[in-house]
């Protein structure tokens, strides 16, 4: 495993590391020499030192671990014959040591071969120094001594052998580790890869929207300008006329441009794939994405509600995408079980699209309730809620969302219809207007209607 040369430096839990181990091992020595408890043949402050020597190369253990762990065993082992060692926190400290060569050293081999150096070399010194307690083994008996040396040699064993074994496991962790935060550096390249090809297809999208809901617009307007400059002399009204759809069509195409900037979030890889190969969806496909969702289980019913008006292909679409993300969050939330009731609403001024679940006893058991609206983002169109607000506030129109106090969720979306669509229904009313203050006799006269309608 390559290592990062950052994560080799000494880092402050280090430094921390070795204070606390070499304060340690002091107090020890001091409490050994106060109570006489072990047998030292040097002085207090020469015993301390020892300990803070012995501790130090601790520092480095990361950088430099073999040789670090032999410095720590030649000074452990040369204060111990000299008896000027305290025998507590120094064998922590040496199996920090041993620790750190499996946790540390690169070179698996030169781990290998520098631990069972180490190890081996502790033995020898242990072998020896029994053999010297053997000539002086006093009033114990030969069973005794051998009993306790082989409780020695069984301490030590056990104490090297997990210093190796942890070694070895810490060494497979980081490694892992390395190797996962490899996997997750590739992962965030191949987003970023995703999200520039999703970037690309998102400029296409635009300019295929652009040209499907406003290119015909711009078309009108020349057409209609055309016909003004024709008819300005020799036919006023007419080109009053022409001027007033040319001012209305110019109004929707600045609406349409505004509304467009509030879908760029609307970047559904499934949706933009086939709406690429049929164009914007609108109205006429609601039948077909109910269709959909009957077939993936949903139960669903569709209400037209009072007479139907043209409306331009971004309120169309807008509208469309409203009713399908609602869904989408149906299912996802509701679970199959739910009820979904979809009402499309014409009104006198404006649409209406209200999606309403209602879900069984079932369903409240089986499965948990979305929680309160949330900007997360989540698989589907756009931002969820948020989306959907944004569509309906860049054409005028608002959007409520939130739970019903007999259970299940509901989305009302109301629009107002487009200018042209107003000013003809304005046109269409007029007529009857002045039919009713005709026969009445209360209502202005029908010079002053018509002026009224024009000036609309």
């Amino acid at each position: 495993m390559e290592e990062n040369p950052t994560s080799l430096r000494h880092t402050r839990g280090d430094v921390y590391l070795v204070l606390a181990l070499a304060a340690a091992s002091v107090v020890f020595a001091v409490l050994y020499n106060t109570t006489s408890y072990w047998p030292f043949k040097g002085p207090l402050w020469l015993i301390c030192l020892m300990s803070i020597l012995v501790t130090l190369p601790l520092i480095w253990r990361r950088r430099y671990p073999s040789q670090m762990a032999w410095i720590q065993t030649a000074v452990f082992v040369t204060a111990q014959v000299l008896s000027i060692m305290e025998p507590g926190v120094t064998q922590i400290i040496v199996f920090m040591g041993v620790y750190s060569v499996g946790a540390w050293q690169g070179n698996r081999k030169t781990a290998f071969i520098s631990r069972l150096l180490l190890c081996a070399g502790i033995f020898v010194y242990l072998l020896v120094s029994t053999g010297v307690q053997f000539k002086a083994i006093g009033d114990m008996t030969v069973l005794q001594f051998a009993a306790a040396s082989a409780v020695s040699f069984l301490i030590n064993i056990a104490f090297f052998g997990g210093a190796w074994l942890f070694g070895n496991r810490a060494w497979s962790q980081r490694n892992l580790f390395n190797e996962l935060r490899s996997a997750n550096a590739e992962v965030r390249s191949q987003e970023q890869q995703l999200t520039r090809q999703a970037l690309d297809l998102e400029r296409v999208r635009i300019a295929r929207e652009l040209h499907d809901g406003i290119a015909h617009h711009i078309t009108g307007v020349g057409i209609h300008a055309a016909a003004a400059r024709r008819s300005l002399e020799k036919n006023p009204d007419k080109a009053r006329e022409s001027l007033k759809t040319i001012e209305s069509s110019t109004r929707e195409t600045v609406d349409e441009l505004r509304a467009l900037v509030y879908t760029l979030r609307d970047t559904d890889d499934v949706t933009t794939s086939e709406d690429s190969a049929k164009g914007n969806p609108g109205l006429g496909d609601v039948p077909e994405l109910i269709d959909a969702s009957h077939r993936s289980g949903q139960q669903i019913e569709f209400h037209t509600i009072g007479r139907p008006r043209a409306l331009t292909p971004i309120t169309e679409m807008s509208i469309y995408r409203v009713i399908q993300e609602s869904l989408t969050n149906c299912r996802r939330y509701a679970g199959s079980h739910a009820e979904v009731d979809v009402r499309l609403r014409y009104g006198t001024t404006k649409l209406e699209v209200e999606i309403s679940d209602s879900r069984s006893p079932a369903a409240l058991r089986e499965e948990p309730h979305r929680e309160p609206e949330s900007p997360v983002k989540q698989p589907g169109l756009g931002l969820g809620i948020v989306g959907m607000r944004e569509r309906m506030s860049a054409l005028g129109g608002t959007l409520e969302a939130g739970p019903k106090s007999r259970g299940g969720w509901l989305v009302r979306a109301q629009i107002p219809y487009p200018r042209n669509v107003a000013d003809a229904e304005i046109d269409a009313a007029a007529p009857a207007a002045i039919e009713t203050a005709t026969e009445t006799g209360d209502g202005p006269n029908a010079s002053s209607i018509t002026d009224s309608t024009a000036k609309a």
